[in-house]
């Protein structure tokens, strides 16, 4: 049990340590997916497309597939158990709660009910964009809002998401490359193969 916390810590900090390195697409691919077009036919959908004679190299889609799947692990915690992810929120979140307690005296049913309405709104997001926006809202960096009490739940979480925001744009780009095809299979009305993977709303 102990080393499994001890791998997990340790993961977590890795974690941590990449935020800055994984938190923009390398600028060749960025700029490749800039210049994506798209191609509609007709009970179709739309397709992504590369510049007349660019593509993505064997390499490149492997690269970006591990990319892809290091990224959705940051932005859900997954990097983490379970268990061990449940814990961190819940420990950040009681952090925070007994740093800012609610005005007035609160009994135990009040403070269960209100600890579960913070569990509720951020039990989808990884336990170190909580920690960043607990933060930020600590330090006062944080626009039109009266940081001398606790984040109200859905405040908390929309800083959450002001966190991981980069990183679930850079998803998009990759699925976005990651889908496209040639110009000129992109311009042939035949339907794409299944193998092409389709763009999904995140």
């Amino acid at each position: 049990m102990k080393l499994k916390q001890e791998r997990e810590v340790a993961n977590d900090l890795e974690i941590r340590g990449h935020l800055a390195t994984m938190r923009y697409l390398p600028l060749s691919l960025a700029r490749l997916e800039k210049s994506l077009g798209t191609v509609q036919w007709p009970g179709q959908p739309v397709r992504m497309n590369f510049p007349t004679g660019m593509d993505l190299t064997t390499e490149q889609r492997e690269e970006l597939q591990e990319r892809l799947q290091a990224l959705m692990r940051l932005t859900t915690g997954e990097h983490l158990s379970a268990s061990a992810c449940s814990k961190a929120r819940l420990s950040l979140l009681t952090s925070l709660l007994l740093g800012f307690p609610a005005a007035g005296n609160s009994t135990d049913r009040a403070a269960e009910a209100r600890a579960n309405f913070y569990l509720d709104a951020v039990d989808d997001m990884a336990p170190w964009a909580i920690d960043a926006a607990i933060k930020r809202w600590v330090r006062g960096d944080v626009d039109n809002a009266n940081v001398d009490f606790a984040p109200s739940p859905g405040a908390l979480r929309r800083l959450c998401e002001v966190e991981i925001e980069p990183f679930i744009q850079q998803i998009r780009q990759i699925e976005r490359l990651l889908a496209a095809v040639s110009i000129d299979r992109a311009m042939d009305p035949k339907p794409l193969e299944s193998t092409v993977p389709r763009l999904r709303a995140i």
